[in-house]
Formats: structure tokens, sequence, C-alpha cells
């Protein structure tokens, strides 16, 4: 247990809102870190964290668009020329509505004008996350958080965890269709 993090069962199920059997289920599986301990079952809090990037560090809102799309910065855009635009570029539609709420949340730059003008770098970067997202989650994109509050890409802290989840409601809805 050398320079890691535990958590007793109840209170990792308690920090990440989840059901301890759907802890117990994961560690099961080997996909959550667990070990035991005086009849105790302890949950690794930091190993289990890393999120579905490989052990690399998640780039930043900045570090993409600078590395991707820099040619970009500063060329304004509609938000219905962006929805036109890289709807076609990604075969992935994407409404203008999406850019004006990133907008409005401030993902997205606003241009000093009458008319709605985006900063296009801004527009490309949070095209490419959302086709990402929507590639990840197989189109199903109710409920699933594309920035955090930032702006970056959104990690989840336990993808293992989410996963399991899905199944299960999946699953729920399923029997409940059978009714």
């Amino acid at each position: 247990m050398l320079n890691q993090t535990y958590l007793p069962l109840r209170e990792a199920a308690k920090k990440h809102k989840v059901e301890e059997k759907v802890l117990t289920q994961l560690i099961a599986a080997g996909m959550i870190e667990a070990v035991e301990e005086d009849g105790e079952t302890l949950v690794a809090v930091d190993k289990n964290g890393n999120g579905s990037n490989n052990g690399k560090e998640p780039q930043t809102k900045e570090e993409i668009i600078t590395t991707k799309f820099a040619h970009l910065q500063g060329q304004p855009i509609s938000a219905s020329e962006a929805s036109r635009k890289y709807s076609k570029l990604h075969q992935v539609q994407i409404s203008n509505e999406l850019f004006s709420r990133w907008s409005r949340l401030g993902y997205i730059k606003r241009k000093a004008g009458y008319r709605l003008q985006l900063d296009e770098a801004e527009v490309a970067y949070c095209a490419e996350i959302f086709t990402q997202k929507y590639q990840e989650y197989g189109g199903q994109m109710r409920g699933v958080r594309v920035f955090d509050t930032d702006g970056n890409p959104y990690q989840l802290k336990y993808p293992e965890v989410a996963e399991q989840l899905r199944i299960e409601r999946r699953q729920a809805r399923q029997g409940q269709n059978t009714k």
C-alpha cells in the first residue's frame, strides 16, 4: 500500500455516489483496485481515478487549440456556418444551437459585432471534442458531459463505474419494457 490512498468500501461508494454492490462487482471483475485488510475491503482512491486517457495527462483546451487550431484563432464564424462546416467535416450533426449554447457558457469566445460571430479556433475545438464524445458513446449523448466548467474535455474520474451504471440502467429499462 505504498504511496497509495485507500478508503473503506462504504466511504468510497459514498464519495463516488454509487452503491457498494456496484463497487464490489467492479472489484471482483478486476476493474477497480482494492485490498483486504483486517477483514475490511479498502478501495484504492488514486489509481482508480485515471480516466480513459491511458495514463497520459489530459490536454487542456488551450493546449489543444494551440497544437491543432492556432491557424484559426481570431477568425470569425457564425453558429449556423459552424454547424454546416463542422457537421460535414466530422460527419456528425452538430447543431447551431449547440455552438450558441457553448458560446453562452463561455467555451467559445464571441467576436464583437451585430451578428453573433464566434472564434473559429474555439468552434473547431468544441466540434472535435463533441465528435470524440459522440463516437465514444455511440451517438447516445443524453446526459453526457462534454466539457468541464473551464471548457476542457470532461474526464470521468471512474469510467468503469460509469459504464457499470449505464449497463444497470439499460438492463432496468429493458426489464420495464418486457412487463
